[in-house]
């Protein structure tokens, strides 16, 4: 289909190509954000349908892994990442470099839980230039759920008075370099990704290797564009494997 330019003159550009081999049997015949989350309805069911509660009629879904099964959802323009068996994130992202160098997008992962609350600050953010994200305010308690030491898998995180991102994705032994946690949702000018393109192809070999921490890290130590934070309050959940999937259903009223 063609791609529809809403009101907001914002595109949203949802992640989906990967299979979600950590899920086991949950994905060996569907992708990964197919995974139920109640009885009728499944992650990426959730994600399109913030998207539409705030007048987003037309999306853009990145898929790869079992991709002919995205053919069910009409108001939507897909891109298939033909490498995405060994690709990492960026290289779907990059999948849509032509709308991301023409207009404004928010990016979502698809294997993310979330309320639409998140994707309204992002379009209330009066920032024109720079990449924008949320940070989920619940982290700690969360990723205590998640591990039995959180900090084996928690990296760090600092932004500075003015809300903007000093450093992200390095390891610590420290909560105390852990001001947030990045949350798979991201606001971005065609500025700033036209700037992050240029630099990306001219320094760096096997760009579908980065994953998007690994970008922002480069973002910042090469002062390519600012990155600016936005804190989410409401519910958040990472579907990474089984385990988080069974502490998703445990604690949401969803599957009741």
């Amino acid at each position: 289909m063609k791609l529809k330019i809403n009101s907001k003159k914002i595109i949203p550009i949802i992640l989906a190509a990967g299979r979600g081999s950590r899920m086991g049997r949950l994905t060996k015949n569907k992708p990964k954000s197919f995974v139920k989350i109640d009885k009728s309805k499944r992650l990426i069911d959730k994600v399109i349908n913030n998207f539409e509660m705030l007048g987003f009629e037309n999306k853009v879904i990145i898929t790869g892994y079992r991709s002919n099964q995205f053919n069910q959802f009409k108001k939507t323009y897909k891109i298939k990442n033909q490498k995405w068996k060994s690709t990492n994130i960026f290289g779907s992202l990059i999948c849509a470099d032509k709308i991301l160098s023409k207009y404004q997008c928010i990016i979502s992962y698809a294997d993310i839980f979330y309320e639409k609350d998140a994707i309204e600050i992002l379009c209330k953010s009066k920032i024109k230039r720079g990449i924008v994200i949320l940070s989920f305010n619940n982290w700690k308690k969360y990723w205590q759920q998640r591990f039995n030491n959180p900090l084996t898998d928690l990296e760090t995180f600092k932004t500075d008075k003015n809300n903007k991102l000093l450093e992200i994705g390095n390891r610590t032994s420290s909560y105390d370099n852990i001001k947030g946690q990045y949350m798979g949702v991201f606001k971005i000018d065609p500025y700033s990704w036209k700037r992050i393109k240029q630099y990306l192809f001219k320094n760096i070999k096997n760009l579908d290797k980065i994953d998007i921490t690994g970008l922002f890290q480069l973002i910042l130590k090469k002062k390519i564009c600012n990155i600016y934070v936005k804190n989410y309050k409401k519910k958040w959940f990472e579907i990474d494997n089984v385990k988080d999937y069974k502490i998703f259903l445990n604690q949401t009223n969803l599957n009741s």
